[in-house]
């Protein structure tokens, strides 16, 4: 099969596995033990599908029927809601418009390879999984994402980052280092309520339809009403931790973002951690959204997805109460 460029320019291990995105039965690659299951799938952009205890419920929400990628008449796939925990690669303005040559206003669909393209799977064992994207071009932007899964206790850690040598000498129109930017976004089942920790001097939010976030007994989380939107809405908030009820009620979902420092120094609004809720009607079925966001020409993160007995003791330990 014929190696990913990006491979040869790092001098990366050998490509171990091609997948098909078209296929819609990807066999994902599996990383479990005593405490936890993921389940990663290459074709599907490297999505995170599966989360959860071994044998236990899926803490996605997920619609693999829509994995067939719907081409245009131009032959371009057309973006498909598949769910899971993914990366999102920005700006969805002027970084989206720097692939398909538009010249202003917001790009939808976005570019197959933010969505759809297979990721190759560099390594792979029981414990790390590694995944990488070609380098793809867009006017002065020049791009490539790997995405890494680790397992270890009960953990999941989920790195990502845009490859430096990738983005290169770039010229006077290249896209600003603040419009470069990693999402984590993790769908969930539509819950009633989600639980977000505020970090920074101003725990400042930005909020839209969504009801504005209560504060809790618990130092520095609140609350956010999302059963009680009649709509669907974001909110957006200086945040490092969200944490929600398992569907099945026997425990809880709890993901917390790292990165670099200068990768969140960018933030001058609201906008690190945000949640989305779908509208409760969407169908198949309401979902909402998890994400964690970074900043920069070779933005990276980390985002750590525990399943937990007490979502408020990310180390073992009650957390304090607020005074």
């Amino acid at each position: 099969m014929p190696q990913n460029p990006i491979l040869s320019l790092l001098g990366a291990a050998t490509v171990l596995v091609a997948a098909d995105a078209h296929s819609a039965d990807a066999v994902p690659l599996v990383l479990e033990n005593d405490a936890l299951r993921a389940e990663i799938v290459p074709a599907w952009a490297g999505r995170l599908m599966f989360l959860g205890r071994p044998g236990g419920t899926n803490a996605f929400w997920t619609q693999p029927e829509a994995a067939g990628f719907t081409v245009d008449g131009n032959g371009n796939p057309v973006w498909k809601n598949v769910g899971g925990e993914k990366t999102w690669v920005g700006s969805q303005g002027k970084g989206w418009r720097a692939f398909v040559g538009k010249e202003s206003g917001s790009v939808w669909p976005p570019p197959a390879w933010f969505d759809s393209e297979p990721m190759e799977v560099v390594s792979a064992d029981s414990t790390n999984v590694v995944l990488r994207t070609a380098a793809h071009r867009g006017g002065d932007w020049v791009v490539a994402l790997e995405r890494s899964f680790s397992l270890r206790g009960d953990r999941l850690d989920v790195r990502q980052r845009l490859i430096p040598e990738c983005v290169g000498a770039l010229g006077p129109e290249a896209v600003p280092d603040d419009l470069r930017r990693l999402w984590s976004v993790a769908q969930i089942p539509r819950p009633d309520r989600v639980y977000l920790h505020l970090v920074g001097e101003g725990r400042h939010v930005r909020d839209g339809v969504m009801p504005a976030p209560v504060p809790t007994d618990r130092s520095g989380w609140t609350t956010i009403d999302v059963g009680g939107m009649a709509g669907d809405g974001k909110l957006m908030a200086d945040g490092d931790r969200l944490a929600v009820p398992l569907p099945d009620g026997t425990g809880w979902l709890v993901l917390s973002q790292t990165a670099p420092a200068r990768h969140l120094s960018a933030f001058e609004t609201p906008g690190r951690a945000m949640v989305f809720a779908s509208k409760p009607d969407y169908r198949p079925t309401p979902y909402a959204e998890l994400e964690f966001a970074a900043y920069g020409p070779d933005a990276e993160q980390t985002v750590e997805f525990r399943i937990a007995d007490d979502p408020f003791a990310p180390d073992g330990a009650a957390a304090p109460a607020a005074d």
